[in-house]
């Protein structure tokens, strides 16, 4: 009778373990889903950062052509003025702002970037 009650809290031990262990196993799977969407997250953020950089260094290659010593006419002082360079500077900013947001207007069409 004395075993008896020993293996009935004994068996009683072993399902309080076993329940414990299911808990911690589904913790731990909570935690590595929620340290995954947060891995996601960073990637997506390092995405966004990289097209921004190549964007920004297609407007750099612009400008880098047009330091170069080269003959065009918006270097021509009698033809061209301040208005034209501001036209050029503004026409090269817009654009690269319009590539940047057709990148990430054609990630989000690919469902690489979430909403």
């Amino acid at each position: 009778m004395l075993l008896e009650a020993y293996f009935v809290q004994v068996d009683g031990i072993v399902n309080k373990l076993s329940t414990l262990r299911e808990y911690v196993d589904d913790t731990e799977d909570y935690i590595n889903i929620m340290l995954d969407d947060k891995q996601n997250n960073l990637l997506q953020m390092g995405v966004m950062l990289t097209t921004a950089t190549l964007v920004i260094s297609a407007f750099i290659a612009l400008v880098g052509v047009f330091g170069m010593n080269i003959t065009i006419e918006l270097f021509d002082h009698t033809k061209a003025r301040m208005p034209e360079f501001l036209w050029t500077v503004a026409g090269g900013t817009i654009g690269t702002i319009f590539l940047y947001a057709a990148a990430i207007a054609w990630y989000k069409y690919k469902r690489l970037l979430e909403s």
